[in-house]
């Protein structure tokens, strides 16, 4: 993505040009769509709009179209982090709205149900499992046995159990994925951490991660007599 930095009123100075490059940085994971970026940074002189002063405007160009925020205060730099909030808020909000295509597709509790009306005479009648899933299939260059399905006993219900292939990420690059992918959560190998993690969606636009240690298993504190 190519970007411009344009001074109104004002020389912008190199400094705040490597902050502007950080933000943008950042957005590009967001904006892949975008081919350029217009960053505006304006001084107003009008002694009235001390404390609007300084105003950034960034606006996106792609394919997909024009994307744009602005946002004033009297220091330049709090100007540009509340223009690259609100330009990233907008960025994950449109991809929330393109990954509304996954909305529709049934849930566990509905599989379940639907599992439980067939009825499955060799399951009610403990005379055995069910037979696997049939639309499960395996996907191009899947590692051995990378697709599983596990019957629960006495139960119509078979887990789908894949296993994927992923190359370490940061928390924030794990947050960028899903909301890609339009998720409440995301697994993923922390590159900080070197453990296997979840990010996951709180209240707004907040976010959770965890992190998994191994820890020894703990062996049986009483003895059976």
């Amino acid at each position: 993505m190519d970007i411009a930095i344009v001074g109104r009123h004002t020389k912008v100075s190199e400094d705040v040009r490597e902050k502007i490059f950080e933000k943008m940085d950042k957005i590009e994971s967001l904006a892949t769509r975008a081919t350029r970026a217009e960053v505006t940074v304006v001084h107003e002189r009008n002694p009235k709009l001390s404390g609007d002063r300084e105003r950034v405007e960034i606006t996106l160009h792609g394919k997909g179209g024009v994307m744009r925020a602005e946002a004033s205060a009297d220091d330049r730099l709090v100007a540009l982090d509340k223009a690259s909030m609100r330009i990233t808020e907008q960025l994950r909000r449109l991809h929330e709205r393109r990954a509304k295509r996954h909305v529709g597709k049934p849930s566990l509790h509905e599989v379940v149900h639907d599992l439980q009306a067939k009825d499955d005479p060799a399951v009610t009648a403990g005379e055995g499992t069910a037979d696997p899933v049939e639309s499960v299939q395996s996907w191009e260059g899947a590692p051995q046995d990378a697709t599983r399905e596990v019957a629960i006993d006495g139960t119509p219900i078979v887990i789908r159990s894949k296993t994927h292939a992923a190359a370490p990420m940061t928390v924030a690059e794990a947050i960028d994925q899903m909301e890609l992918v339009g998720h409440d959560f995301f697994l993923f190998h922390d590159a900080d951490a070197d453990l296997p993690s979840a990010v996951y969606r709180r209240r707004g636009w907040t976010y959770g991660v965890l992190h998994l240690e191994a820890a020894p298993a703990h062996e049986e504190a009483l003895e059976t007599a």
